[in-house]
């Protein structure tokens, strides 16, 4: 395809003349794409498989391939990557009532309540309406303002909004609540478009950057849990200011939330207590969905709009977990199917196609670059691509650049490519760059990037021109195992119990927003999920995130998942000796084969 591109004077990079080794060529194939090739595995992440991008010099063009040249990628992974489907909004579980109220007279003396609820009952079939007490306060004089016809905002027999009659925008939101990053995606539920999506930071992560240092940090005192409650809640709120004042429209006209996270998030985000999650058995304050009204939540939305929590499956999986399974449906729709949700609180879900597992396995903080020496988050100057091969080590910065640091993505393939190279052991070791045996097999100019550090031995990744090179240290590596080891012992566990094999699976899903910029080859060689043929991986983008729309814009599919929560086998992998057993296995660099 690249020399026909160039033949018709549409440029693409061409470094490595057609070899594929670049990685450079990229073009998004709308349709008729053939299957991916193993170099391209090798080249490009997940989430660019998933999303139709490919290597030009690779792809047999063929009649009606429709391509499209240009920039692939966004700088902002967070906002970049948000799965957000499209659904009809007629069944979100709000609906708009017209209503005429009969005007008061001498004749008629009701109070206006007692009228515009009599009005209700005819017109909707409502036994006993009701309304708030704010709203109550507000009644009479918007009546009279508007002439005493309105437009009626219902959820069952409750009254959530009274505006004047005519067009009344009705919106809502999905919130994603994750322990590193929260997204919110701002639906008009009349038509079930999206109008905004966005992302940030967790307000909490300055206490703590996994669920355990939060849990730890609540249970110290009730300031603390007070203090992470306002951290996320002020986290949301900035981002719903943000999405109103783009979209133009006013936060009270909100009048419906969907909110995911995992069991410690949901807690934390209501002020419950969490000491109980963190002693054996594990026991939440509640597992069961939560219907509030935004203003017992704090949300700065309407303060009668409805605020739903999907189910907690345990205290360790949470109600992201329910969400990624209903985003990534169409990927689990029948048989033998093992969906990871990757980041700092690692989630599992397997399916035989009559039986249903989960557990959790805390993979820790590194995934997202924290507890690594220059680790950092997913966002411009950070390392997300590392090739060694013949001619040296190159890096691929997020937005162009000098590097200033590793995020997650690039600390595996950074890994992967160190111990194809020979620079690390099967243990995790970087070799002593004077032994003769051990350097025999590097390319030239590797030998120099290992170097004794303040805190033992280290690899040169990237030469700063300010002096601060980027490195990793062998503490970087074995932060690496850890995380890499719960999940990869977790998955066998999980198979164990089940008693599947990884032949048995028909696919593995790879779900969150980091998950999709992994490079499968990278990830199977190192042993963070199983060896398998790539065309068996795939990627459902932000799922869970994915799952919350789905409950916002369809009240039925929210039913259906407080069923489907109930019939999810938990498994407890806290005290579990096959667990234990695969996890000292699982710490060595190599692939984990069936």
């Amino acid at each position: 395809m690249a020399s026909l591109l160039r033949h018709h004077q549409i440029s693409v990079p061409n470094i490595c003349n057609g070899r594929g080794t670049c990685g450079k060529c990229k073009v998004r194939i709308v349709r008729g794409a053939p299957e991916p090739l193993e170099i391209e595995y090798q080249k490009l992440s997940a989430g660019e498989l998933a999303g139709g991008i490919r290597l030009a010099c690779q792809v047999q063009p063929c009649e009606d391939m429709e391509i499209i040249c240009g920039p692939t990628g966004s700088v902002d992974r967070k906002e970049g990557l948000l799965f957000a489907p499209q659904i009809c909004g007629q069944h979100s579980g709000l609906r708009l009532e017209e209503i005429d109220v009969d005007l008061p007279s001498l004749e008629d003396e009701r109070g206006d309540w007692d009228r515009l609820s009599h009005k209700l009952q005819e017109a909707c079939s409502l036994t006993q309406p009701a309304i708030s007490l704010p709203l109550l306060q507000t009644l009479a004089p918007l009546l009279r303002q508007e002439n005493f016809s309105v437009t009626v905002a219902l959820w069952n027999n409750e009254v959530l909004a009274v505006r004047g009659k005519g067009t009344v925008p009705v919106y809502g939101v999905a919130i994603d609540i994750g322990t590193t990053n929260i997204a919110v995606a701002l639906y008009d539920l009349t038509t079930g478009q999206i109008v905004r999506l966005a992302a940030a930071e967790n307000g909490q992560t300055r206490f703590g950057a996994d669920v355990i240092s939060r849990i730890e940090f609540s249970n110290s005192s009730p300031d603390n849990r007070a203090s992470l409650r306002q951290a996320v809640i002020d986290t949301i709120n900035g981002l719903l200011a943000k999405l109103c004042t783009a979209a133009e429209i006013d936060s009270r006209d909100i009048l419906k939330a969907v909110i995911v996270g995992n069991t410690t998030m949901h807690h934390l985000f209501l002020g419950l207590d969490v000491s109980y999650l963190a002693l054996s058995p594990f026991v939440s304050v509640r597992n069961d969905y939560l219907e509030l009204n935004a203003a017992e939540t704090k949300l700065e939305l309407q303060p009668q709009a409805k605020v739903l929590l999907l189910p907690n499956i345990a205290g360790f999986v949470g109600a992201d977990t329910l969400g990624a399974i209903w985003g990534a449906e169409d990927l689990l729709a029948t048989g033998c199917h093992l969906l990871i949700d990757i980041g700092t609180n690692c989630e599992l879900y397997l399916q035989d196609g009559s039986r249903m597992w989960a557990c959790s396995t805390a993979a820790g903080p590194a995934f997202e670059g924290a507890g690594i020496t220059y680790g950092m988050r997913a966002q411009p100057g950070a390392i997300e691509r590392v090739t060694i091969d013949e001619q040296g080590l190159t890096v691929t910065v997020i937005g162009g650049g000098e590097a200033s640091g590793i995020c997650g993505s690039g600390l595996i393939e950074a890994i992967q490519q160190m111990r194809r190279a020979g620079i690390i052991t099967q243990q995790g070791t970087i070799i002593d760059p004077e032994d003769p045996e051990a350097q025999a097999d590097l390319v030239y100019g590797l030998k120099d990037r290992i170097r004794d550090g303040q805190h033992g031995r280290e690899f040169v990744l990237f030469y700063s021109s300010a002096g601060d090179d980027i490195v990793l240290t062998q503490r970087d590596i074995s932060q690496l195992q850890l995380a890499k080891g719960a999940v990869c012992a977790g998955i066998r566990t999980l198979l164990d119990i089940a008693g599947l094999t990884v032949g048995d699976l028909e696919s593995i899903v790879l779900a969150g927003t980091f998950a999709a910029h992994l490079n499968l080859i990278s990830t199977m060689e190192i042993g963070l999920i199983p060896q398998m043929s790539p065309h068996k991986l795939k990627t459902a983008g932000n799922a869970a995130h994915a799952g919350a729309v789905k409950a916002l814009l369809d009240q039925r599919a929210f039913n259906v998942l407080r069923q489907q929560a109930s019939n999810i086998v938990h498994v407890e992998l806290g005290g579990s000796s096959i667990f234990s057993q695969y996890f000292m296995e699982s710490m060595y660099i190599e692939p984990y084969k069936i």
